[in-house]
């Protein structure tokens, strides 16, 4: 039961860590936004041209980051109230998110603390790690815009993420499927993740007694 216990606290831990870190590669270098625009005709959709789309959205994602002081406002696009007030929540999940990663991932590297992990905490570990993007994965494949709400209705009050395209026009150059495509990224991090403490959990050597 302890060694359940650790596996699993252990798994959290490592998907904090690694979501942290594909967030910030997202965050870095704009994939998977680059490749999206063509493929999903983002330009042609929202009438605006490739340059005009990178700078709003570029201004939204400097918004969001954990080092960034400034008030939310887009270059050439409207907003109102519903988009500052989104927006601002999003920041806030970001924050959390590379706060508690970062300090799982300090946690998780101190020497002390990779002792006490046996190769059956591992493993654990790694089948725990695994379970969750197969169980989003499997949701997605069964109705995406259900999966999409319903995280959106778990992070998000009431409906300020609703935004108008009217009023709003940032939600004209993130299409639902560019959000999906994030995920899907992230979801790449816990898989290698959990490969690793598999591969590391059924190596050769012999398994230490949690």
């Amino acid at each position: 039961m302890k060694t359940a216990a650790v596996g699993i606290l252990l798994a959290i831990s490592v998907l904090l860590s690694t979501t942290a870190l594909g967030l910030a590669v997202i965050h870095i270098s704009d994939y998977p936004y680059l490749s999206d625009i063509g493929p999903l005709e983002i330009s042609e959709s929202s009438g605006l041209s490739r340059e005009e789309m990178m700078e709003n959205y570029n201004a939204v994602m400097a918004y969001l980051s954990p080092f960034a002081d400034s008030s939310f406002s887009l270059p050439t696009l409207n907003w109102t109230a519903v988009s500052v007030t989104h927006f601002a929540d999003v920041k806030t999940v970001f924050n959390y998110i590379y706060i508690f990663g970062a300090l799982c991932a300090l946690v998780l590297f101190q020497p002390g603390v990779r002792r006490l992990i046996s190769h059956k905490i591992l493993r654990i570990s790694g089948f725990v790690t695994l379970l969750v993007p197969a169980v989003i994965a499997l949701s997605i494949a069964v109705d995406f815009d259900w999966t999409f709400n319903f995280f959106h209705s778990i992070f998000f009050n009431g409906s300020t993420w609703l935004l108008d395209p009217n009023t709003d026009g940032i939600i004209k150059i993130l299409p639902s499927t560019f959000f999906l495509h994030c995920a899907l990224f992230i979801a790449a991090f816990w898989l290698v993740a959990a490969f690793v403490q598999l591969k590391i959990g059924y190596s050769s050597k012999r398994t230490r007694k949690a």
